[in-house]
């Protein structure tokens, strides 16, 4: 299978925002794939922070490390589980 435009499998990271999953876990204790889903979802900060469990100002944070990713990202980006 060719590789996808969002996931580079030899790094485990999402190419449109050069980051990788491990980072963001290790940066703030947060599963990428599940903050990615609730910002796909078009959900607010506030309803992701209440829905993974973390304060609101560090969902701003993760955004800004993200590069502002919005819900444009779509809900089919792959994920490299």
């Amino acid at each position: 299978m060719g590789r996808s435009n969002m996931t580079d499998n030899r790094k485990g990271s999402l190419s449109k925002i050069d980051v990788s999953a491990s980072q963001i876990k290790k940066e703030f204790g947060v599963d990428l794939y599940l903050f990615l889903d609730a910002v796909s979802l078009g959900l607010r900060d506030d309803e992701i922070a209440d829905l993974i469990g973390i304060d609101f100002d560090k969902v701003k944070k993760i955004r800004e490390r993200l590069g502002n990713i919005s819900s444009e990202i779509g809900i089919n980006f792959k994920k490299n589980i």
